[in-house]
Formats: C-alpha cells, structure tokens, sequence
C-alpha cells in the first residue's frame, strides 16, 4: 500500500510548453491532456535563462548559479587555468536528497544531468542510461546502471554529436526517441508502483533532443510535420500515463513539469567570436574557426559511425576534444578576455589579475573591455539591418555568492527574432560569417511548466509562477521531513497543517 507522503517528479527536459499544449488541444496525448487539465499548474521561470546548463545544478541544490557554480558540463577552472569536466572536485555540491536520504526516505534518481551521485544506502542514482547530455556514465549502487539495462535494454539515445539531419534522418530521430520514451516509461511505471520508494525523480531527456532537432515549423517529410513528430516522441508516455498514476496510486503527489523550453532558431554563437576579435582590434575573419584534421576526418565519415566512436570514447578524451574546440577564435588563459564553453550564446571570461593562473587583466580594465565588446556587439545588423545581438548579460549584475567566479564574466545574447543569420556586418561595415551549417534548429528558452496532482493531505499554495530552486523545498514540504537552511526557493505544494 502507498503511503500518504510519496512524491513522483516526472522531467521532460527542455519540452516546449506551447508544443504539449497544442499536441493536447488537437486530441492527440488524450491521458497527457486530461493530466494537464485536472491538475494544478504553475509556469517555471528561468530567472538565468541564458545559463542553460545551470537548471539541473540549481534544481539539485536548491540554490542559484552563483552559490553552485555549474554552468557547462566542460568548464574553465581559474586556479588549474584550464578545462575540467562538471564533476571536478572544485565544482562538487550537495543534491537536496542527500538530507531526504538521511532523514530514511528511499530515493530513485534517473538521468537528472551535471548533478553529483549521492552515495547513500537509502539512494539508488543513474546518470546517463539515456541522455544527450555529455555526462559521464555512473550509478549508485555500481551496478544499478546495469539492473536497468538487463530488465529495459539499453537505451538508444545517446551523446548528442550535432549531427546534420535529412527530413528521413529526423523522421527516424522521432522513432528511436519515441522508442526511448516507451522504455522510460516502463521503468517509471516500475519505480511509482514501489512504496518504498518515497521520492522518484525520472528525467526524459528524448524530449530534449527532439526540441533541438523538431523544433521548425514545418513540413518535415511529405505529409509529417515537425509537431506530428513530437508526437511520435511523446505518445508512450501519453499511453503509459494512466497504468503509471494508478501505479502511484491517489496518495501520491506526482508532479509533470519541465524547468525550460526550446524555440526555434539556428546557432550563430561563431559571429560573436569574431564580435570579440573587432573589440579586441583584430580582423574578423581571423576568428572564424578551420576545420583542423579531425574535424576534417569527422566530416569524412558517416554521422551513424561518427555517433558511435564519438559514444565509446572514454569520458576524458571527449573533453579534451572539445576544449580544442571550444578553444578556437581565442586564446584561453592568455588573451586579455576569451571564449568559454556554452551553449549558443557566446561566453566570456575575463583573464583577470588574482584570480586566472596568468591574469592579465585588472578589474577596472577587464570592464572597459567588457563594455567594448557589447558597444561592438551592438552595431552588429544583419543586412536588413535588425540587430543581431540583444545585449550583453553580465553576470555579476544578476548573480552573487561563493561561485560566482566559477560562471562565465559576460554572455553575448543573440536576438531571439532572428531565426538564422548567415551573414553580419559590424557598424564600420565589415563582414562577418557564421561558418556553422545548419545542425541543431532549436535553441533554450528560459521558459517551462509544472503541473501536480497533489496526493492525500497535500495542497498547492497561490502562486502563478515558481523557479528551479523551488523543487527541493517542496521535495521536503510534501514528505515531510524538516528542510535543512539554506535553501533559496519555498516549497509550492505541501502537506497541510504544516504551515
């Protein structure tokens, strides 16, 4: 029999809101919809919406980019002056369900990204059965990882490789993920039937990669949208959801939700690196990234066997490859102000004195270099002249706390209106090329959703609007077990009569 205090988190990663809602409305994720219609909902806003990596992290802690640190599954680490993966030392925190674990709650966590393993006997934790995400392979128990694979197989989505797709390839994208998705919902199935599992975590991450290769409108193949696509990726879960509440059974709360969302646009992050180069006083097109002899072998063989090597190789040899590339249009460690890893909008760290291996910067000029960038930024227009930049998002405007100097000084934010861009001129009227062809064709927003059927005992407080850091409070709140201090959200649902 369940108790009265289990709680069932269901994630579907970086799943656009407006593309559930439409799927829903046109009758074609009945369960999904009538989910969505008789539980209480609340808009997840990104207050850090251009810090993509950091929702995971912020949503493992309960606290924001500045007190975690976590951005980027590679990040540049000041004191070593070089890149390190997410699970270094350095960037170590602790996930809310360590204290839930130790309070005796028995705890599931499947592929929550860029989160650390809590080794605890009352937690069982896998990352990266199925993800996109760059992560690193692991489990606790060791072989949990392996207990999912030999009783739901192994899962077929793997590292994202950026691969360039035909409207075919896509179409068999949607299958393997709706394939994903079927798996995933077994195993949750599985976990939300166990009362002794009291709290479950279980993230989609095949919705992920189908926002960053669906999300143009349009007609895909002949006769099949990208919306009739998502659909495909999303009908198991849709005929799984009713055999998985009941599962769960009325006295548990189980929650639906996504912390961000994808719309349409193509990457064009390579102009902001030769953005960098004109405020540094360099030509532009000495920025622009050529192909070295990897790359050019990589572009020589197929994307199915790019995707496998790329997939088997150990975890250190990927990171050391895209340092290199994430490298390029900038030096590292040396250049008064270089790039750094990060998702579409481009990244910058300042080489500041005391605080990088070899600054060379002081913080009075690291602004004024600062400064000149996004001036430069700004007199970038495409050649209908829109402006192609929205600003420069600073971090220290936005952000405080211990790790703060973990998180990149500066992001150039492309305008959002501006589907692709091709081409640019700066304000003196000098070219730039974003040499990227077309991969990925959706990008972050810092926009999501949650919506909870409260179980026994358990009510919803009035707000319209929670955050990332609002789930771990709510987490303790809803089984109730005394939240530790320090968390930064509050709870929006808990067990009544207590407070």
């Amino acid at each position: 029999m369940t108790g009265s205090n289990r709680l069932v988190l269901v994630a579907l990663d970086a799943m656009e809101v407006s593309w559930l809602e439409r799927l829903a409305a046109r009758g074609d994720l009945p369960n999904l919809a009538a989910f969505l219609r008789e539980s209480g909902s609340f808009s997840v806003a990104g207050p850090w919406e251009l810090l993509y990596g950091s929702v995971w992290p912020t949503f493992a802690s309960g606290l924001n980019p500045g007190k975690h640190g976590r951005y980027a599954w590679l990040q540049w680490l000041a004191e070593e002056g070089r890149y390190v993966r997410a699970s270094h030392p350095a960037l170590a925190f602790e996930p809310f369900w360590r204290g839930l674990a130790a309070a005796g709650v028995r705890t599931t966590v499947v592929d929550v990204p860029y989160v650390p393993l809590v080794r605890e006997p009352a937690v069982e934790q896998v990352i990266g059965w199925g993800t996109e995400d760059e992560v690193e392979r692991e489990s606790w128990p060791a072989g949990f990882l392996g207990d999912i694979r030999k009783e739901f197989g192994r899962h077929p989505l793997g590292l994202d490789t950026l691969d360039t797709l035909s409207g075919d390839d896509r179409v068999r994208l949607a299958r393997d993920l709706g394939r994903g998705v079927a798996m995933r919902a077994r195993l949750l199935e599985r976990l939300a039937g166990d009362a002794r599992r009291r709290f479950v975590v279980v993230l989609f991450g095949e919705t992920h990669k189908a926002g960053h290769y669906l999300a143009e409108e349009c007609e895909v193949v002949p006769g099949v949208t990208n919306l009739d696509l998502i659909r495909r990726v999303l009908k198991p879960l849709d005929d799984a959801w009713p055999g998985i509440l009941r599962a769960a059974g009325s006295e548990t709360t189980v929650v639906l939700f996504a912390l961000h969302g994808m719309q349409h646009q193509v990457d064009f992050s390579e102009l902001g690196v030769q953005v960098l180069a004109l405020a540094l006083g360099r030509e532009p097109a000495a920025a622009v990234p050529r192909a070295d002899v990897l790359r050019r072998v990589r572009d020589a063989i197929p994307d199915p066997v790019h995707r496998f090597l790329w997939n088997r190789l150990p975890a250190r040899v990927r990171a050391a490859r895209q340092a290199q590339l994430d490298g390029r249009g900038s030096a590292a460690g040396s250049d008064p102000v270089f790039r750094v890893t990060h998702d579409i909008d481009l990244a910058l760290r300042l080489n500041l004195e005391g605080r990088e291996r070899h600054g060379v910067v002081t913080p009075e000029a690291g602004a004024a270099l600062l400064e000149r960038v996004g001036t430069t930024a700004a007199g970038v227009r495409t050649r209908a002249g829109t402006p192609v930049y929205r600003g420069l998002w600073r971090t220290a405007e936005h952000l405080s706390g211990p790790r703060v100097d973990r998180l990149p000084d500066a992001l150039l934010a492309g305008n959002r209106d501006l589907v692709r861009v091709e081409e640019a001129f700066d304000a003196a009227g000098r070219r730039l090329v974003n040499p990227m062809q077309e991969r990925r064709n959706g990008v972050h927003t810092g926009r999501g959703f949650c919506f909870v059927r409260p179980g026994a005992g358990v009510g919803l407080d009035g707000r319209a609007e929670i955050d990332a850091r609002d789930f771990a409070p709510t987490a303790y709140a809803v089984l109730g077990v005394p939240a530790p201090a320090g968390f930064e959200g509050r709870p929006f649902a808990g067990r009544r009569g207590d407070g």
